[in-house]
């Protein structure tokens, strides 16, 4: 089983940083409030229609990817987490905390 570690990005603007060994990306807005923040549903809703037209959006080697299945998909941080880890057959280390 890989191991990927998810910690806090180093990249100017970036929130996360995900590194899935052979490589890595950054993503979520340093500044922005995502769903594991505010939880509210019809701005989840609402992001998802914006960013699902970007053409990486389905791509595991793309930042929305990961902004997507980390950031919108759950209400907390350690659920997307877990749901990531049984969808790719990984385990992530969160070094964020």
């Amino acid at each position: 089983m890989k191991t990927y570690i998810l910690s806090k990005s180093k990249k100017k603007g970036k929130r996360y940083k995900i590194d899935m060994g052979d490589h890595s990306h950054d993503f979520g807005s340093d500044v922005g409030k995502t769903y594991v923040d505010h939880k509210d549903t019809s701005k989840k809703k609402a992001w998802i229609k914006r960013h699902s037209t970007n053409k990486n959006y389905n791509s595991k080697h793309s930042a929305i990817y990961h902004s997507k299945e980390l950031l919108w998909t759950k209400p907390t941080l350690a659920q997307a987490i877990k749901l990531y880890e049984a969808k790719h057959k990984v385990k992530v280390i969160n070094k964020v905390k």
